[in-house]
């Protein structure tokens, strides 16, 4: 039974926790917020005075039950029916070299250049332009034997690395770590991936000699993390570097340009870019 409940905006990490602690993880939070330009790119603001939509499927608890889980009265709660969809809600997407991008219903058996993504709410579908193209980059340009996802959300992109044959560790602040487990557990790459939930510019960091490092999460964060990880020499040989928008690209490539770092693969859709650098020897 699905029900949704009116939340507060802006508590989407403290609900996720709390659902999470009851072993529920079907949900999804419909947020009221606002976006606005800055010099990163875009961020966002919870909108004054509104509020946000919480939407919960559980099984085996009556609405009661669900109000002691989530500390609500159970009055609040209203039974929801969701849309019936008779196919995907999302189109399958077309990588290069014959990599596909997979979305429910899923075949019977997965293909080798299949990647399986089932959202499961905040931390990313791989609809987004960024997305999508670092996922390009990584099925046609990614090598060796160690990578670090920085900022990994659903972990779409740590499954495609790991499907290149690299073990990974999905680095982000948001409690992730299910939704990875269970996205990697999908396509079979469940030992492959690590997940730390932990801030990439942390000073007590623990950084580690990786091959290759994919930051989707906007010039500001790259620039934080270039700068961190250069002060303790464990900078890797090659870095993608997706979510850039137009009115930063070239912050971005100066400052690994100074840290003799050059653009070897760039790739413009619409205002956002991504750019594969690479060390020089």
């Amino acid at each position: 039974m699905w029900y949704s409940l009116e939340v507060p905006s802006g508590d989407n990490e403290a609900w996720s926790l709390r659902l999470y602690e009851h072993d529920i993880y079907t949900f999804y939070i419909d947020e009221a917020i606002q976006t606005m330009k800055d010099e990163d790119g875009y961020t966002y603001e919870f909108s004054s005075g509104e509020k946000s939509r919480l939407y919960v499927y559980v099984e085996n608890a009556s609405k009661d039950e669900l109000g002691r889980m989530l500390e609500v009265h159970a009055h609040d709660l209203h039974e929801w029916e969701p849309p019936e969809w008779t196919e995907s809600s999302y189109d399958n997407v077309k990588l290069t070299n014959g990599w596909k991008l997979v979305y429910p219903p899923f075949p019977k058996k997965q293909e080798e250049r299949e990647l399986w993504l089932d959202p499961q709410g905040a931390f990313g579908t791989g609809i987004h332009e960024t997305t999508r193209d670092a996922l390009e980059c990584i099925v046609a340009r990614a090598e060796g034997t160690k990578a670090a996802d920085i900022g990994a959300g659903s972990g779409v992109l740590s499954i495609a690395l790991a499907k290149k044959g690299l073990d990974v560790t999905a680095y982000d602040v948001e409690p992730v770590t299910r939704e990875i487990e269970q996205q990697a557990a999908l396509n079979g790459v469940e030992n492959q991936i690590q997940v730390c939930e932990q801030n990439v510019v942390d000073t007590v960091f623990p950084y580690e000699a990786y091959d290759l490092a994919v930051i989707n999460i906007g010039a500001d964060i790259a620039l934080r993390w270039l700068e961190r990880a250069d002060s303790i020499e464990v900078l890797p040989p090659v870095i993608i570097i997706s979510g850039l928008v137009d009115w930063s690209v070239e912050r971005v490539k100066k400052a690994f340009g100074d840290n003799n770092y050059e653009d070897v693969w760039h790739k413009q859709t619409n205002e956002w870019h991504t750019i594969l650098f690479q060390r020089r020897v």
